[in-house]
């Protein structure tokens, strides 16, 4: 054969080869960034709390300088985080002023944070949080309300009422370490939410608790 028809066939095929190995990448691009947008609640970043890493073992020095700017926290040692469970006043996204929950693990690392708000508050504080990590896990769900009532018989007992039946909205986000944020729109009365921050752990024995159930 003729050593220059060689050489284009030898040309030719390789290229082929490797137009055939990019299509295959384009097309595994493609399936993984449809497969994303198929899982909402996947954060677009790694979570933490004020700059502060969730699960990280000795964080507590990090949280007093941010407890001792709130001046309400300086009354009966607020900051100290002596014990398991704290509760602060502090600043969180566009919450200002909010009453939380802070609970350490025994090696000082912070493992949840819990902070409560006015249902507008949580709306408003979904909607920055998606802004900043991604289109969340939305659920909704309805909050059944009774009330006490007197039976012909002169009894009382309960009865729902379905005027009183509250819209409850809640957003889940999950980072790539496991870590959770769920905002929930009602708890379980009228106009109060609230914000839960977990870490791996905490979010691993929500979700194995509640597939118990």
């Amino acid at each position: 054969m003729n050593p220059r028809i060689l050489l284009s066939i030898i040309a030719v095929t390789g290229a082929l080869l490797f137009s055939s190995h990019g299509n295959a990448e384009s097309q595994a691009q493609k399936k993984s960034g449809s497969s994303a947008e198929q899982f909402p609640g996947k954060a677009n970043q790694t979570f933490s709390f004020k700059g502060i890493p969730l699960g990280k073992p000795e964080v507590k020095d990090a949280l007093q300088k941010i407890c001792i700017g709130k001046k309400f926290n300086t009354i009966s040692d607020r900051c100290s985080f002596t014990d398991e469970k704290s509760t602060i006043l502090l600043d969180y996204e566009t919450l200002v002023d909010a009453i939380a929950q802070v609970t350490l693990s025994s090696d000082k690392a912070l493992i949840k944070v819990v902070i409560d708000g006015s249902t507008q508050e949580m709306l408003t504080l979904a909607k920055a949080l998606e802004k900043k990590y991604g289109a969340p896990l939305k659920k909704n769900t309805v909050i059944k309300k009774e009330i006490g009532t007197q039976t012909d018989k002169g009894t009382f007992g309960l009865k729902e009422v379905k005027e009183a039946q509250l819209d409850k909205e809640i957003f889940v986000w999950m980072d790539d370490q496991g870590s959770r944020i769920i905002v929930e729109s009602i708890y379980s009365d009228f106009d109060m939410g609230g914000v839960t921050i977990e870490s791996p752990p905490v979010a691993a024995q929500g979700s194995a608790e509640k597939k118990a159930k």
